[in-house]
Order: structure tokens, then sequence, then C-alpha cells
């Protein structure tokens, strides 16, 4: 894996601009959505290696992307964080319930951040062999 892809879905363009920047300085090749509702569909026609999903976005929120994709044949295997200022255990344990490789809390640690793409990405790369 060379270039993993990676798909940021998040309407705060100001953390989606520092996510992007921050993982693309790293060599990851970035895609970006702005609602829901792009997240779906990117993530359908892009296929990321993994995406980072928060969970408050117009259109469709990051639940309902999730419950989709992880759904979808054609792309239930790709690894979901979601990020989000929603802090309660309910929330989290229902992401990671409906699918979600990890759940991280906003405001997050950049460098913790890019810890768990790595390590989830290193995970799939030794699972495909």
């Amino acid at each position: 894996m060379s270039h993993p892809k990676i798909l940021v879905a998040d309407d705060d363009s100001t953390i989606r601009r520092f996510i992007v920047t921050l993982l693309a300085d790293r060599g990851y090749e970035i895609h970006e959505a702005v609602d829901g509702e792009q997240a779906f569909k990117v993530a359908e026609s892009v296929k990321p290696d993994l995406m980072l999903l928060d969970l408050i976005m117009p259109y469709r929120d990051g639940f309902d992307v999730l419950y989709d994709l992880k759904h979808d044949p054609a792309t239930s295997e790709i690894p979901i964080i979601i990020m989000s200022v929603k802090d309660r255990e309910e929330e989290i344990v229902k992401g990671l319930n409906m699918g979600a490789e990890d759940y991280v809390v906003k405001p997050f640690n950049s460098l913790e951040l890019v810890a768990r793409v790595r390590k989830i990405l290193e995970r799939e790369n030794r699972r495909a062999g």
C-alpha cells in the first residue's frame, strides 16, 4: 500500500482542511466530502482504504452513512473512524457496534489521530496479505 486513500468527511471546513493537511503531509492520498450525502457517494466511487467520518453533517448524518456503507457489499470492508463532538458512551458504543473501527472525540490530538490511522491501515495491509 504505497499511497493509501483516505476519505475525510466533515462539514466543518476548518477541521477538514486541518485533517487533510495533516494526512497529506504524511503521504496519504486524500479525498474530501462536505456532507453526508457526498460522503456516501465519494466512498462508493473512490473505495478509500480508510474513512474519517463526522457524525453531525447536513443531508445525512454520520450514523446513516455508516449504516449504508456497512450494508453495501461494495463498501462494507472500508474501515471507518468516527470523529465527533458527541462524547456520550451510548453514542460511542453505537458507532462501534454499527461497524466503525474506532471513535475519536473532538477536539482530538493530531498525533493520536495519525497513530490511529496508521495502525488501522497497517492492520488492513497485513490482512490483505
